[in-house]
């Protein structure tokens, strides 16, 4: 009796399968081909065509991976270029509703097949698969069978402790990837705006004031005007806080002081780093729209050259910092040509980079294409580090959130004497105004 019940499911099955197939109901690999053909991918010469040949075909509990060996004459970027092509092809309607042996082996035989068929047509409808490509020697296609979630919530995220800051949600695993500021000290952010470069920022600042409140130090440069920072500005652990270039160019100047100060001391005990000397401090210089600092957007020479001080330190700040415990995030909504100084670019291995314009805008964040396809979806973005790039959906935190967790750190600061003064100038400056004003000290924000 068993056997003939299995017997009928199994009969019943190939049956099924063979009709969805004489359908048109291919394969993703079938599928893939085809898009390939269609989307102009295959290479011609003269009476050959040559296309990209299938390797390896892995399968995951999230979906397949294919590998192919792509023709000459054709780069990774042509395929980067169809993504969208791709994915839209393997959710064609039509297309998308294919069956496979896991599902038809699935099938309740105790349970009436039409319902049960039905069912199983409604989820085919409804499921929406993504694309990932990526090339090491191969064309790497991964093909997921859910969509990554649109929303991570920040209270949600596990805290991994030490220097590690959570970068977000990835599809292998529905698993939350860290990012160790000890292992990979400096940091490149961008994307266009409300796309969650911001709200990455202030997950940084709260995250690492939650894990490391009695430790870490801050720099904060906010070059937009002081609306992403100056919820932090009266924090104890903020060291500097900077609104203007003229600022800016302070602060920086007093961390490379420090951070040659450091260095000396560590020299004369005779340890390499602060990990040996047994240092806990370590210094956030978090700057938001480096882009402000670029010394080719200068109205003036004197301005050029005030950002090409800032840009020095900045450099000193990357090249020099990592071992002495200074950690660099430079961001900015506008990566176009230089805006990031090179020095800087090339001692961060870790870069984090929204949805952009253009592919231009993408190769200034991540030296490749790809940000400019990502969907639009806030806090979706591209990670990636010197072996390793993977798209992420980065937890959002709430406003009240951040504000829950920043007042138990805020003090009444007294205010510096020559930063009331340089306030003063600034002013002058802005209304033509000169003359002297009394000499004043102001206690209280």
């Amino acid at each position: 009796m068993l056997l003939e019940i299995v017997s009928s499911a199994l009969f019943g099955g190939v049956a099924l399968y063979a009709h969805l197939r004489q359908s048109g109901v291919s394969n993703d690999s079938e599928k893939l081909n085809k898009i390939f053909s269609l989307t102009g991918l295959n290479v011609r010469d003269k009476d050959k065509t040559y296309t990209a040949q299938l390797v390896k075909k892995v399968n995951h509990s999230w979906g397949t991976e294919y590998r192919y060996r792509i023709p000459l004459g054709r780069s990774f970027e042509d395929y980067q270029a169809k993504l969208n092509h791709i994915q839209d092809g393997l959710n064609n309607r039509k297309t998308a509703m294919q069956f496979t042996w896991a599902d038809i082996m699935a099938l309740d035989r105790a349970r009436p097949l039409i319902p049960q068929i039905k069912e199983l047509l409604q989820k085919k409808k409804s499921a929406q698969k993504e694309v990932e490509l990526s090339y090491d020697g191969l064309l790497k296609v991964k093909v997921y069978n859910r969509p990554l979630p649109a929303l991570v919530r920040y209270e949600d995220v596990p805290a991994p402790g030490g220097w590690s800051v959570p970068v977000g949600q990835i599809r292998e695993g529905n698993t939350i990837i860290q990012h160790d500021f000890e292992q990979i000290p400096h940091i490149v952010v961008g994307g266009a705006t409300r796309y969650g470069k911001s709200n990455f920022l202030n997950l940084v600042i709260t995250y690492l004031l939650q894990q490391q409140a009695g430790n870490v130090r801050f720099t904060l440069i906010d070059l937009k005007g002081g609306v992403e920072f100056s919820e932090y500005r009266n924090i104890r652990q903020v060291a500097h806080y900077a609104e203007e270039p003229e600022e800016a160019e302070k602060a920086l100047q007093e961390l490379v002081e420090d951070m040659r100060g450091k260095q000396s001391a560590l020299k004369q005990n005779g340890v390499r780093n602060v990990q040996e000397a047994g240092d806990s401090i370590r210094h956030f210089i978090i700057i938001d729209e480096v882009g402000e600092l670029n010394p080719d957007e200068a109205v003036t020479k004197e301005e050029r050259a005030l950002k090409e001080r800032c840009q020095t330190y900045m450099s000193q700040i990357a090249r020099l910092g990592a071992g002495l415990g200074y950690r660099l995030i430079l961001a900015t909504q506008y990566p176009t040509g230089d805006v990031i100084p090179r020095a800087c670019k090339q001692n961060s291995d870790a870069k984090l980079c929204f949805r952009v314009q253009t592919a231009t805008a993408s190769r200034v964040v991540l030296d490749e294409t790809g940000a400019e396809l990502l969907p639009e979806i806030r806090g979706r973005a591209i990670f990636q580090t010197a072996d390793k790039r993977q798209i992420v959906q980065t937890p959002f935190i709430e406003p009240q959130t951040i504000r829950q967790i920043v007042k138990p750190h805020i003090v009444i600061k007294a205010r510096k004497e020559h930063d009331y003064a340089d306030r003063n100038s600034k002013a002058d400056r802005a209304t033509g105004a000169n003359t002297p004003q009394p000499r004043q000290i102001r206690f209280f924000e």
